[in-house]
């Protein structure tokens, strides 16, 4: 992954301004997300290989203690030798069934990750071609799309990341970033913004006051409604839950639980039917099938049973597993954001969102619709991330105005007015 050139290849003079008309598809969108999170997808393979470990030392560690107590603590040939002996029965097979699921959970988290975001981008309404507008100049990125415009100032940005197929423009102290598939830039416009990323990040200095004023327009007609506040780890917490909820609804926890006990029921039948096909000295299937629906009824039936219990337990208990990965990741994204005072300002013309340094405006035709979850408040956007208010910081007379507001410019029934 190649970045920004340093400081000391900064061009003398700045670079014209680069205008780029771009549509970003929904492919363009996840290798951008693969990239912001990189780091959060390497530590998770990480682990998989840490608790695959875990498990294949835990295992092992049954038939090397029966060795052992047998007489391989005064001969470590016998140990080795029964380990082997172990190795080439059923717990070889369960071995390597384990390393199996480990490796390939390993190799393939990649692309579950994909297939995650992507469910997820496509409950943003994300995957669909989008018509932007970039403009990189001296003071920044300027850009713009249906019903939304955004400015980032050139101190905000912390570099220029070459991928495959795309230019990472990464801003400082937010979840954010904006990809550039080079398949739509020229030879010229890709070195043009090496240029301005050499010229602009990392060299101009965070000024005193909010310069993200210039997407700031008076607000006009009715009265606006301004919101000052800071975003807390439960803020981001409630945010991440709601997302989970869109990716697992009640609908597909039951499917899950479903599948799952269907293939406890058939794991045993699997399983002596597997070591049916490959005995060699194998009775007649005709004979055998009597034989496997007595030892099913009496003997392996406490299996399943057990086999189910841990299904139940995984469907109970999940909720919690995500409660608690949503705590985990929203501190874990709190801790990588800046403490920046957020300003909201709603108005008949549209919804401004301010902070140092990076500001956005949405029309209201924008929305779609807004959703209340204990605490707080989504104004949901026909595409990308709902903008998030904190019941906590309206009092009795703003809620009312912001009830006014949206139900007028939104419509009650979520639909833009």
């Amino acid at each position: 992954m190649r970045t920004t050139p340093s400081i000391s290849s900064r061009p003398l003079a700045a670079p014209p301004p680069l205008d780029l008309a771009i549509s970003l598809t929904g492919e363009d969108r996840i290798a951008g997300m693969l990239h912001l999170y990189r780091d959060l997808i390497a530590r998770q393979r990480r682990r998989i290989l840490i608790f695959t470990g875990i498990a294949l030392f835990l295992v092992m560690l049954g038939p090397i203690s029966m060795i052992w107590s047998e007489g391989g603590r005064r001969n470590p040939g016998l140990l080795w030798r029964g380990f082997l002996e172990a190795l080439a029965g059923p717990f070889g097979i369960f071995l390597a069934a384990l390393v199996l699921i480990g490796g390939l959970a390993y190799l393939l988290h990649g692309l579950m990750m994909r297939s995650r975001i992507k469910r997820w981008l496509r409950n943003e309404g994300l995957t669909t071609p989008t018509p932007c507008q970039f403009r990189l100049h001296e003071g920044g990125l300027d850009g713009s799309e249906p019903h939304h415009a955004s400015h980032v100032a050139s101190w905000r940005l912390r570099g220029l990341a070459e991928g495959p197929e795309h230019l990472f423009v990464e801003i400082t102290g937010i979840d954010e970033l904006v990809a550039l598939p080079q398949r739509e830039l020229s030879a010229a416009q890709q070195a043009q913004a090496r240029d301005w990323a050499a010229f602009c990040i990392g060299q101009a200095n965070k000024p005193d006051h909010n310069e993200s004023e210039l997407l700031a327009a008076e607000p006009s007609g009715e009265s606006a409604l301004v919101l000052r506040f800071h975003l807390t780890p439960e803020d981001r917490v409630a945010a991440i839950q709601r997302q989970q909820m869109r990716l697992w609804p009640r609908s597909r926890h039951l499917r899950r639980l479903a599948i799952g006990l269907v293939l406890a029921l058939l794991l045993v039948p699997a399983v002596m039917l597997f070591l049916w096909v490959i005995d060699p000295d194998r009775v007649p299937f005709e004979f055998a099938l009597p034989l496997f629906a007595e030892m099913w009824a009496v003997t392996f039936w406490p299996v399943t049973a057990i086999v189910a219990s841990f299904v139940l337990l995984g469907a109970v208990f999940n909720p919690w597993a995500l409660r608690q990965q949503a705590k985990g990741l929203g501190k874990t994204l709190h801790q990588r954001a800046e403490d920046d005072a957020i300003e909201v300002t709603l108005s008949a013309d549209g919804i401004a969102s301010r902070q140092r340094g990076i500001a956005h405006r949405y029309d209201w035709a924008a929305f779609t619709g807004i959703e209340r979850r204990g605490d707080h408040i989504f104004l949901v956007l026909r595409h990308g991330d709902p903008l998030l208010l904190p019941v906590r910081v309206l009092n009795s007379d703003q809620m009312q105005l912001f009830d006014r507001l949206t139900a007028t410019h939104i419509g009650r029934s979520g639909e833009a007015a």
